[in-house]
């Protein structure tokens, strides 16, 4: 039986995530801009392409063993889910509002999530691309702790660089998920 694989469209999501954040975060194309309605846009991505593609993939990966190898399956599963419902806590931050310094503490415990993804990854083998994309979300969530700090405009730029570097190394992840 042949199986699609559903990474495909949870990697393709996060790359048009990572990509807007990324730009929004450097600032192109948002000079004088409503920053009301650059979040609530924002928002709109990181929920359907951020949110929902990634958690649709971690359903697929837990539930039809995708991957041909339960462990792996879970493993990536749980990437995706992780970052899947980051994403979804993202959105309700950027539509409701809430404690910056807060969801500071919460991309601190993500890059913590994230060194054990990038351990896993290099115990496997997988360092490139998988192990390097999430070394560069682990940066992401270095250079957004003091960001949403309000410690400088450098960390938010940092953070958009990260989050391209992620969407370029993550690439070859999607061009593999497809066959290609």
């Amino acid at each position: 039986m042949n199986v699609v694989n559903p990474e495909a469209i949870g990697v393709f999501g996060l790359i048009i995530t990572v990509w807007c954040f990324g730009l929004e975060q450097i600032g192109v194309g948002v000079k004088d801009g409503d920053h009301r309605q650059i979040s609530r846009s924002l928002a709109y991505v990181a929920l359907i392409f951020g949110g929902l593609a990634q958690l649709v993939t971690a359903f697929a990966m837990y539930f039809f063993n995708v991957a041909k190898d339960p462990s792996l399956s879970v493993y990536l599963g749980t990437i995706f889910a992780n970052y899947g419902l980051f994403w979804l806590v993202i959105v309700v931050f950027l539509i409701k509002g809430g404690d910056k310094k807060m969801i500071a503490h919460f991309f601190l415990v993500q890059f913590l999530i994230t060194s054990a993804f990038i351990y896993k990854a290099i115990a496997l083998g997988m360092i490139w691309p998988l192990g390097v994309c999430l070394t560069f979300i682990a940066l992401l969530f270095v250079a957004l702790v003091p960001a949403w700090y309000e410690k400088g405009a450098i960390w938010t730029k940092l953070a958009g660089i990260a989050n391209i570097m992620v969407g370029i190394t993550a690439v070859p992840l999607f061009l593999h998920a497809l066959g290609l």
